[in-house]
């Protein structure tokens, strides 16, 4: 088999840089999408959906990373993906939480589902870039995604919430991930992107992780005390994530064996 990864999110790609190296390894991806014999979906993104509904028009096999998740309906997220899941003939998913999701949204469209428990796939790539130069000084760290169901107006609103909670204090805010809405914080956050590596230095040594991003579940918690977690809004409110067993590494490792299993060692 040859996979490509449909990834269109700056977090998810080096999320799964592990699984990409692996599959690499294994002479299993391609970064080709006319060539490749499988779509491995990520995540629940607008683009991903739209790529993977061509694709999926076309008989390509779907698989679906991140499958079964819960976020919260003042986004498009959950409409997108479980539309994805519904396409795919395999589901990997985090957590029992998310595997109980897919089984019952397949079986009441009469699919039968083929979902996977492989863990938290963050936790197979917690490498800090230790040659990052970190703020001197205490510094607060602030990764704000717009709600693409909101109105600009409840958009404004959780900003402001964020400015009175870092108000005079040193902050690192990073550039949302250009959903609707990202055009509101022009001129709030003070960072471009930064590599994972980089991310996860600032993450670790920060004072306080203001965020409405599911790394408030996949990865901060193992990195700094849940106390120091500052959550905001609705984004991720519902994740069904948030209270299930997150420690579990070797997610990669069961990805590959599943797709091996099911499709043959080539």
């Amino acid at each position: 088999m040859k996979l490509y990864l449909a990834s269109f999110n700056r977090a998810s790609d080096g999320a799964i840089e592990s699984l990409k190296r692996r599959l690499i390894e294994k002479k299993m991806y391609t970064d080709n999408a006319s060539e490749a014999t499988h779509i491995l979906a990520v995540g629940d993104r607008s683009e991903t959906f739209d790529f993977v509904l061509s694709w999926y028009r076309k008989n390509k096999p779907i698989i679906h990373l991140w499958a079964g998740e819960v976020a919260s309906w003042s986004t498009h997220d959950d409409v997108y993906r479980h539309a994805m899941t519904l396409m795919s003939e395999i589901q990997f998913c985090t957590n029992k939480e998310a595997m109980n999701v897919v089984t019952d949204l397949c079986w009441n469209v009469s699919k039968e589902p083929n979902a996977h428990v492989i863990g938290n796939l963050m936790l197979d790539d917690l490498e800090i870039d230790k040659e990052f130069k970190l703020p001197e000084t205490e510094y607060n760290l602030v990764l704000y995604n717009p709600p693409s169901r909101m109105s600009d107006a409840e958009i404004n609103e959780e900003i402001e919430s964020i400015h009175k909670i870092v108000d005079g204090t040193e902050y690192i805010w990073i550039e949302p991930n250009g959903d609707k809405g990202s055009e509101l914080l022009q001129g709030h956050f003070t960072h471009s992107n930064f590599q994972r590596g980089e991310f996860l230095a600032l993450l670790k040594n920060c004072r306080r992780f203001i965020t409405n991003s599911s790394c408030q579940y996949y990865e901060a918690p193992f990195l700094i005390n849940k106390s120091q977690i500052v959550s905001i809004g609705k984004r991720n409110s519902d994740r069904n994530s948030k209270d299930s067993e997150m420690g579990e590494k070797g997610a990669v490792n069961k990805i590959i064996d599943i797709l091996e299993k099911r499709y043959g060692q080539l």
